[in-house]
């Protein structure tokens, strides 16, 4: 008996019919997961799941916005898929998820203009103004905002919080490593910007709705290929990341 359910435990899977699904990405520019090159959607995530198509058979399609908007849509069930994530960014939304394995890490810094600025301690940026993408969350980090803490100056996206760190309408910003390397190596103003504080190093997950259990198994076993061939490491490397892993 075990082995005609194990049987069609694999026939199962095997014969799941290729379906579409949608997956979310961020507008505003996060480079590089996302962003606008020759009027199409560029970068890391798309790369990643046009091979996931390959691989799986299905149809991913890219749907960017804003992330509060999008948090909402995935809650409303009217999103599939966010790529990129830790269980604990979403741990309180309506709809937590389910996950993927994990397929890269993300480590979340805090920036700053000058380069001679240490931080060992939260507490030393207490009074400061720190912008974040709203909608962005950061785990056990958040105890230090509030009134005579940390004060939060949300925005729509990283463009915008560097462009205000540069002309000096927020103290700091806090963004993803990846993401700030990206800038400082093409916007020539931001090449003096400097991570002054490591917030967290996490891995990321692909984060499905709950139903999706199939897609899930098959993404895993997809994902299990691309990072034993070095497929992700490839992508990573096309727009000068490292994969950290």
């Amino acid at each position: 008996m075990r082995h005609i359910l194990s049987l069609i435990v694999i026939l199962w899977f095997f014969c799941a019919r290729a379906e579409t699904y949608t997956v979310l990405v961020y507008h505003g520019a996060n480079p590089p997961y996302n962003f606008i090159a020759n009027n199409e959607q560029s970068g890391i995530f798309k790369d990643l799941f046009k091979r996931l198509g390959e691989l799986t058979g299905h149809t991913f399609e890219l749907v960017p916005w804003s992330v509060a908007k999008g948090q909402k849509l995935f809650d409303e069930g009217k999103i599939d898929i966010e790529p990129g994530v830790h269980p604990s960014w979403r741990s309180q939304r309506g709809i937590p998820g389910i996950y993927t394995n994990a397929y890269a890490s993300s480590t979340e810094v805090i920036l700053g203009r000058q380069s001679n600025v240490t931080v060992t301690n939260p507490a030393q940026l207490y009074g400061k103004v720190i912008g974040r993408v709203r909608g962005y969350r950061y785990g056990d980090f958040e105890q230090h905002f509030g009134r005579d803490k940390i004060l939060i100056y949300d925005n729509i996206s990283e463009k915008e919080l560097l462009s205000q760190l540069l002309y000096e309408r927020v103290d700091y910003v806090m963004l993803g490593d990846t993401t700030a390397d990206y800038y400082k190596s093409t916007v020539n103003a931001y090449k003096s910007f400097e991570v002054v504080y490591e917030i967290s190093t996490l891995p990321v997950y692909i984060r499905l709705q709950p139903s999706l259990t199939l897609l899930q198994l098959q993404l895993n076993k997809a994902l299990a290929q691309m990072l034993q061939h070095d497929e992700i490491a490839a992508i990573y490397a096309r727009y000068g990341a490292t994969l950290k892993h």
